[in-house]
């Protein structure tokens, strides 16, 4: 049986991350990655939904599903995937698009992301339900210039 309570806690982390996306992309396209565990995908569709309750329309995607698009390999046993959150205004440029990157993490491996620092980490190590362990200062400032 799913615990209430942690399905709360999980909405108002996607809530507090889907709030500071959106004041930070006023009048840009989005492009989330998400490197998520394959027993955690449901998170991004949740953050999509969030994001689009919010008045951001968007999809999800694998990466690399895009034609020329460089992907990365969907998670085995367990290890993270990457799927892409994209929305709004498409260019030609990146000028217009704020990119962020997301880690999700259920196990201590996984608090230390590879290839840099992620925007944003949500933790799902706590049985009580994910807990905001990283928001960039950008995002969480609402400086609209990231």
């Amino acid at each position: 049986m799913t615990d209430l309570s942690a399905i709360a806690r999980e909405r108002a982390a996607l809530a507090t991350v889907a709030d500071a996306i959106v004041a930070a992309s006023v009048d840009k396209g989005l492009r989330i990655e998400v490197a998520c565990p394959t027993s955690r995908l449901a998170v991004v569709d949740h953050l999509a939904q969030a994001l689009h309750a919010r008045g951001r329309v968007c999809r999800c995607r694998a990466a690399g599903s895009e034609p020329g698009e460089a992907g990365s390999p969907t998670g085995e046993l367990g290890q993270p995937g990457v799927v892409v959150i994209t929305g709004g205004p498409a260019g030609d440029t990146d000028r217009g698009v704020l990119r962020l990157a997301v880690r999700v993490t259920t196990a201590a491996q996984d608090a230390l992301p590879a290839g840099g620092e992620p925007d944003i980490v949500l933790d799902y190590q706590d049985p009580g339900g994910p807990k905001i362990r990283h928001l960039a200062p950008h995002l969480s400032t609402g400086d609209r210039s990231g």
